[in-house]
């Protein structure tokens, strides 16, 4: 498997399409449209790669990410049920911290919010991939796994209109710092995430 390829970038598109000159070859790889706006010309870069092979698709693709954690998510998406790769790389424009907790956390109005994404996929995601992340989420402490109490805070600021990703960095940080956020009642979780968003 070619797990990574480095080199200089020598194209760069707004829709992701990336080509990299490695040695005196020019290979041209499909990345996230957030990570590929951020390169620049000439710059030297290494991308943890995927090649997708598909029958429905006239040649092989290779994808590229800059954090291997992307490409570890990208690969479990793509044992979800009627998820391509199109689809995969649109959810992983939510970053890996708000992609994997939407599913562990069951929020199918984060999911739903992508294009291409309507309900009943949102719900095969769960379905299927809930559970699948402990590791990666071990690797990546801003990803804030709730239950009970903290699923209810989590849609009661959703509701102030929170973002995911600013909801599971606040929960990281007030674990971070020693709070007991499993223990703790919704009332008391909402003032500390409150305190720790107006920092």
């Amino acid at each position: 498997m070619l797990a990574f390829i480095e080199g200089r970038v020598v194209e760069c598109t707004g829709d992701g399409r990336t080509v990299l000159k490695v040695g005196d070859m020019g290979i041209a790889v499909e990345m996230l449209r957030r990570e590929a706006q951020a390169l620049e010309l000439d710059e030297e870069v290494r991308l943890h790669t995927v090649l997708h092979i598909s029958t429905q698709e006239p040649k092989p693709t290779l994808y590229g990410f800059l954090q291997s954690d992307e490409r570890d998510i990208f690969e479990l998406l793509l044992r979800s049920h009627g998820i391509g790769p199109r689809v995969a790389m649109t959810l992983l424009e939510l970053e890996p911290a708000s992609l994997v907790a939407a599913i562990e956390n069951e929020e199918l109005a984060v999911l739903t919010s992508v294009p291409g994404v309507g309900a009943k996929t949102a719900q095969r995601l769960v379905l299927e991939l809930r559970g699948k992340f402990k590791e990666l989420a071990e690797r990546l402490p801003e990803i804030a796994i709730v239950a009970g109490a903290q699923r209810d805070l989590a849609d009661a600021l959703r509701g102030l209109g929170f973002s995911p990703r600013e909801i599971s960095s606040a929960l990281a940080a007030l674990k971070k710092a020693g709070h007991e956020v499993e223990q703790l009642p919704v009332d008391e979780l909402l003032r500390l995430v409150l305190g720790e968003m107006r920092r």
